[in-house]
């Protein structure tokens, strides 16, 4: 069965983060993905290494001499796919810049993956975590309680991630271009231009309205947050949906809340004695149980709360074993490893990994071969018309809630799809929440439990492209 990028060739300059995850991704999906290192190797030497370059083949050139320059030439007027992370102006200076490249191979697709923009005062900035957390404010104290601006370091490469996973839709939204109108393109993903899908209504000003900052700090609000339990573990406990809040109370054994208005959402915003009475005894109730107890308690009356674990527990865990979310690969160098697994799970073109990651140099003879035998860049055959966005013409039904769901509508509908966000009535306020994640769509509201939102959502379904959900297992087919 083949894989959703079968057929694809991808030479990655990539190096550190950004670039070899983007062509790990790329590889995962069944690309052919040929990793071009300097002689030495990566310039991080990190374990981290054998997952970003599994998949890849490899090959060791020093692009400041005449030789090997030509054969990077060679490979990139072959591919489909060039990745490089480099600050702006770097792979021109090598002979190997975005605009060169594409006169070459006019069906090329050039990623760049720069901390700043190449039109940005910061562009010879390198890019460094350590340098984008600052610029955007992702070392913000967000959650501490305590009223430091003194900054928070995360070890989750934020910018580097946001950046690699939206270079890789954006490459696939150019290879969807090429297939229509015939050429490549280069396309640039800023670090710092990407980190800002990471902080969500944080990186949102709405008119006349004065940010505090308040909603980023706290620990808890109504209903929901993180608590120590009996065991001194904590839990993360959601219970903001008035449907999630009552299966809670039912099943921790305090359905009288109710009557004393501690399960009435508008009146505990209303009413901040209430709401701190209500504070005071949940932080008692969980520590009644153990995080493992509340976690099983909670599941099982359908609502939501979860035992915070470490990234050794994660690992470790048996659904992410079963599902193939965690692999175990043989790598030759550090011998048996677990993996993250494939992400995208397709059911008809399934990624898959197909090898550990390559030794230093391990297929040079054969991409040596390759290039020399291939033939000259297919010259590009272009579609006469005005310029279009990549998915014009794709409509998209949109069902998801809250944060993750609707941003992938959005995604869509930013590179041009129609799309269509059917809402539930009965949501209330969240309808009309998380503003950030529902731009340049459309809106409706059905009920879909009715006969008639069902009959309305049919006919929409009739000339729709994609249909996306982001509903707990079986809650659709149900």
């Amino acid at each position: 069965m083949a894989s959703a990028l079968d057929g694809i060739r991808v030479i990655d300059f990539g190096q550190y983060i950004a670039g070899p995850l983007v062509g790990m991704l790329l590889a995962d999906q069944g690309a052919d993905v040929i990793k071009v290192d300097p002689p030495g190797g990566p310039r991080w030497k990190t374990p981290a290494n054998a997952t970003w370059n599994r998949g890849k083949r490899s090959i060791v050139l020093d692009v400041k001499q005449a030789g090997d320059l030509a054969t990077a030439k060679g490979l990139i007027q072959g591919a489909d796919v060039v990745v490089e992370n480099f600050r702006p102006g770097v792979m021109d200076r090598l002979g190997l810049g975005a605009n060169a490249m594409t006169q070459a191979n006019p069906r090329l697709v050039y990623l760049s993956l720069p901390g700043f923009a190449s039109d940005d005062p910061r562009a010879s900035s390198p890019a460094w975590e350590g340098i984008l957390g600052a610029a955007t404010a992702t070392y913000r104290p967000r959650a501490t309680g305590n009223g430091s601006d003194r900054p928070v370091y995360t070890a989750i490469p934020i910018s580097s991630n946001y950046g690699a996973f939206q270079g890789v839709v954006a490459t696939i939204m150019a290879l969807i271009a090429r297939a229509r109108d015939g050429v490549g393109q280069r396309v640039e993903v800023p670090l710092f231009d990407a980190t800002f899908a990471s902080i969500g209504r944080a990186g949102m000003r709405i008119h006349n309205e004065q940010n505090t900052g308040a909603d980023l700090r706290d620990l808890r609000g109504i209903w929901g947050g993180n608590f120590v339990c009996k065991d001194g573990r904590w839990v993360r406990f959601s219970g903001s949906g008035n449907q999630n809040l009552q299966e809670f109370v039912d099943a921790a054994g305090v359905a009288s809340w109710r009557a004393e208005g501690l399960t009435d959402l508008e009146r505990l915003r209303r009413e901040p004695e209430l709401a701190n009475e209500l504070d005071r005894r949940i932080l008692e109730l969980f520590k009644t149980r153990t995080a493992q107890e509340w976690e099983d308690l909670v599941a099982d009356a359908g609502s939501e709360c979860t035992m915070c674990r470490t990234s050794e527990e994660w690992f470790s865990h048996p659904h992410a074993l079963e599902s193939k979310m965690v692999i175990e690969v043989q790598d030759p160098t550090y011998g048996k490893m677990l993996q993250p697994g494939i992400n995208a799970r397709m059911s008809l073109t399934p990624g898959g990994v197909r090898h550990p990651a390559p030794a230093l140099d391990q297929h040079r003879e054969e991409i040596l071969s390759e290039v020399a035998s291939q033939s000259p860049a297919t010259p590009a055959k272009t579609t006469e018309g005005t310029m279009r966005s990549v998915l014009d013409g794709i409509k998209v039904l949109d069902l998801c809630i809250i944060l993750a769901g609707p941003t992938c509508g959005r995604t869509l509908a930013e590179y041009g799809a129609d799309v269509i966000k059917i809402d539930n009535p009965s949501r209330g306020s969240t309808v009309s929440s998380h503003n950030e994640v529902n731009r340049a769509k459309r809106s409706i509201l059905l009920d879909l439990k009715t006969e008639e939102g069902l009959n309305v959502f049919w006919r929409l379904l009739e000339d729709t492209d994609v249909v996306a959900q982001n509903y707990r297992a079986g809650k659709m087919e149900a």
